[in-house]
């Protein structure tokens, strides 16, 4: 993943465009459909549509794009191709710049993990962003995963009370982007003093480092954290509200005394000023697309787990998310600085 802290952007604007932006968060509601309605009339769509990212091939993020956009024609009038464009740059910022500035014709989506979008906008303001990530026009979201607290298997470590009782800061391995962040605002939250090992590319390489010694804990995604669970990493944590049943016996952090919730999602959306005739040909053809039992044993092939909410849900995260970035925007810029 591209992140949330990769490269340089002047931090003299900071986030009080974001702040501002929160007291007037508009749900986009004005025609919505629930995702099964069919229109009396099917809405003329380009031949070609783009499904702009802003990650590297070969990520998560574009992994699950890449199937969306194999198999969502079908359920679209007339059938278009599907073009998946890798928009990288600016620190995960490029390609959902890309998408802000597009015509609102149906020609090109936006596909970007909500916390990396929102992160940007949290740190740099909307100016410095590039975007006000509440103008898309949400369509839906997907690959809802907690994030977790894990540590190496030479640490002592066995919950987050010790990390909280270290006597030194703990070294936590990071990648940028949300990883980098939800490290940030969960030591914070909970009072774990903590020192940031940055320059991973990639969340695999925060593994290795892990497992070598670079560091002694880490937090990421509980599918690809449990990927390394039978090479020695050890989980301690599940930031979500019950316990997963990827790992029954581990603790969520509410159980643990800090009712903290962190959670990965993958967002698609529309650029600002797509009309609501338009928007809803897309979240049909999604909602179908994830009741089609051939795409969801695509994407689980692939590695991942397929989940859905539909746009009307998909804002509410955007809007909780977007509370709780602008609460620890301070402590994240004061985290970019330090790493750059």
């Amino acid at each position: 993943r591209n992140g949330l802290f990769a490269g340089r952007c002047s931090m003299t604007h900071p986030a009080k465009n974001f702040f501002a932006v929160l007291g007037s968060v508009v749900i986009f509601l004005a025609g919505y459909s629930d995702g099964f309605a069919q229109s009396a009339k099917a809405t003329a769509l380009p031949t070609t549509i783009n499904l702009v990212i802003p990650y590297i091939p070969g990520t998560g993020g574009d992994i699950q794009t890449r199937v969306v956009a194999r198999f969502l024609p079908k359920y679209l009038p007339g059938s278009p191709t599907i073009v998946v464009k890798n928009d990288t740059g600016a620190g995960g910022r490029a390609g959902v710049q890309t998408v802000y500035r597009s015509k609102p014709d149906g020609a090109t989506v936006g596909g970007a993990y909500t916390p990396d979008a929102l992160g940007n906008e949290a740190l740099y303001g909307v100016e410095g962003a590039g975007f006000d990530f509440a103008k898309f026009v949400p369509l839906m979201s997907t690959y809802h995963q907690p994030y977790t607290a894990a540590v190496g298997p030479k640490t002592s470590y066995k919950s987050l009370n010790d990390l909280k009782q270290s006597s030194k800061p703990v070294p936590f391995c990071a990648t940028t982007g949300m990883d980098m962040s939800y490290i940030v605002i969960s030591t914070k939250a909970i009072g774990i003093p903590m020192r940031l090992i940055p320059g991973f590319k990639g969340a695999p390489t925060v593994m290795a480092g892990l497992l070598r010694g670079d560091c002694d804990a880490v937090s990421l995604g509980i599918e690809f954290t449990q990927r390394y669970v039978k090479e020695g990493v050890r989980p301690i944590a599940v930031y979500s509200e019950e316990r997963s049943a990827l790992w029954p016996n581990v603790a969520t952090a509410k159980e643990q005394g800090f009712p903290l919730e962190l959670e990965i999602s993958l967002s698609y959306f529309m650029p600002p000023g797509t009309s609501a005739e338009l928007a809803n040909e897309f979240r049909d053809a999604m909602a179908k697309l994830y009741r089609d039992n051939e795409f969801l044993e695509a994407i689980k092939t692939a590695g991942f787990t397929p989940t859905y909410a539909d746009a009307k849900r998909t804002q509410k995260i955007i809007t909780s998310l977007s509370s709780l970035f602008s609460k620890y925007a301070h402590d994240l810029r004061e985290a970019a600085a330090k790493t750059q």
